[in-house]
């Protein structure tokens, strides 16, 4: 019982960090993807954001991200997003330009009334005290880009901006504390510029939401706030997440639960993964090394709820609508693929060695299967960070690292410390004369197989009292 008290008193501050990580604040995403397989024009971009309360304003800026994908390196058309259900008021962020010229993309915020032309805004049809500056425009060779689904790119247009207290733009309600804050986009495939100006005319998009000329999508805005006292990086665009805090539907409370957990951007694959991997199989090897005459009882128990949550993690991981192209997928299919294998293992194992008193082949494939095991899935927690956005530096990955490194040395010290400790009772003459089956088992290089016959010796003295 002891044993089990100090295995939760170890395991609680790992949760409670794991979950400080995961309820962090993060830039939110929303993407379109044209796939290679598309028989007809589809819009492709993505669009990063993240809301951070500036100080000295005592306001909400909104630090934007945005790259529109040309594929063949095409002049024609061009693409743009606002928040806003409606185009009447609207702020309009328009992309446009020619890849193949020495011009950065024209990067042209407008507005409009009803359905009239666009017009481009100045500073004086701003509110007081509210700004827009375009901090970034540029064109990005297709294998520079970060957003990896084309089969053949050309150029990215890579724009950022900021917009500083923009809650107080008139024309459509931009709130950093909403849930589910609406914004559309909208794009020409097929305009021929004459000139590329800030104020060039635009030909309609195509009429019909879901025709392919605009539609809706929703962010959680209030998921990216960041309220560090300087300002923010501008926010990244993560390869091949479609949706992170954002939907195509209104995010209600029922939509929200199953993007959460399903959904591109889902964070669960990761914690169920991280849970297993740092906190579930980690103590069924305590619970087996702290002895005892439960000691094997324990450490299946565990074990099998861990091999449960990694085929959880890994059934939500296939779920995201990703093709498998990276080290960290098939690590975790090797991994998904094997649970099963040791799992088998350990019964055998269990088995031969209730029948022999001693291990056989099978049990060192499942002691040395179960080690490879710890160490591919505590490095496929940290990539998987690394592929989800985060950097090197950053506290999530050097956080998982840590504990995953700890975890490491720990177990080495303890397998260490357990031998010596064992060797020197091995060592004892009158023991060792008076049990030699004993003092062989004992001199055992794995020490769990003193644990496994308490277990068995504590079985057979309840079935010989029944």
């Amino acid at each position: 019982m002891k044993s089990l008290v100090n295995l939760v008193s170890l395991t609680l501050p790992i949760l409670q960090a794991l979950w400080a990580i995961v309820a962090s604040r993060e830039p939110i995403q929303f993407c379109k993807f044209r796939f290679p397989s598309a028989e007809h024009d589809e819009i492709d971009f993505c669009m990063g954001a993240l809301m951070h309360r500036n100080i000295s304003s005592n306001a909400y800026d909104m630090y934007l991200t945005m790259t529109v994908s040309r594929q063949k390196d095409s002049a024609l058309g061009w693409t743009a997003i606002g928040p806003g259900n409606i185009m009447d008021g609207a702020l309009m962020i328009i992309v446009y330009g020619d890849p193949l010229s020495q011009e950065d993309p024209i990067v042209s915020i407008r507005t409009t009334t009803i359905h009239h032309q666009p017009t481009l805004l100045a500073q004086k049809d701003m509110p007081v005290g509210m700004d827009l500056r375009v901090i970034r425009s540029s064109w990005l060779p297709g294998g520079n880009q970060h957003v990896q689904h084309l089969q053949s790119p050309s150029h990215v247009a890579w724009v950022s901006l900021v917009c500083y207290s923009c809650h107080l733009w008139l024309g459509s309600d931009i709130s950093a504390d909403s849930t589910s804050q609406p914004w559309m986009w909208a794009w020409n495939p097929k305009q021929k510029f004459e000139v590329f100006s800030f104020d060039a005319h635009l030909d309609m998009h195509k009429h019909h939401a879901g025709a392919g000329g605009w539609g809706n999508f929703y962010l959680d805005m209030s998921r990216s706030i960041s309220t560090a006292r300087f300002p923010p990086s501008l926010p990244p665009i993560r390869a091949e997440v479609t949706n992170l805090g954002a939907s195509d539907l209104p995010m209600t409370f029922s939509n929200s639960v199953l993007n959460l957990i399903m959904g591109p951007g889902s964070s669960f694959h990761g914690i169920i993964l991280a849970t297993a991997f740092l906190i579930v199989f980690p103590a069924g090897v305590i619970g087996l090394r702290a002895g005892g005459p439960k000691a094997f009882e324990y450490h299946w128990m565990i074990q099998i709820s861990g091999s449960f949550l990694l085929l959880l993690g890994f059934g939500l991981g296939l779920l995201k609508p990703r093709k498998i192209n990276t080290a960290h997928q098939w690590v975790g299919i090797v991994l998904a693929s094997f649970v099963g294998i040791q799992g088998t293992l350990g019964w055998r194992h269990h088995k031969s060695f209730a029948r022999l008193r001693r291990r056989t082949a099978a049990s060192y494939f499942h002691i040395w299967l179960g080690r490879v095991f710890m160490v591919a899935g505590w490095s496929n927690v940290v990539s998987g960070l690394l592929l989800r956005g985060y950097k090197q530096s950053s506290p999530a990955v050097i956080f998982i690292g840590m504990i995953g490194l700890l975890q490491a040395i720990g177990m080495i010290w303890w397998i260490a410390w357990m031998r010596r400790a064992q060797t020197k009772y091995d060592l004892q003459p009158a023991l060792a004369d008076s049990d030699e089956e004993n003092f062989a088992l004992s001199a055992s290089d794995d020490e769990h197989e003193k644990d496994e016959t308490d277990y068995l010796q504590h079985r057979d003295s309840i079935s010989f009292e029944k």
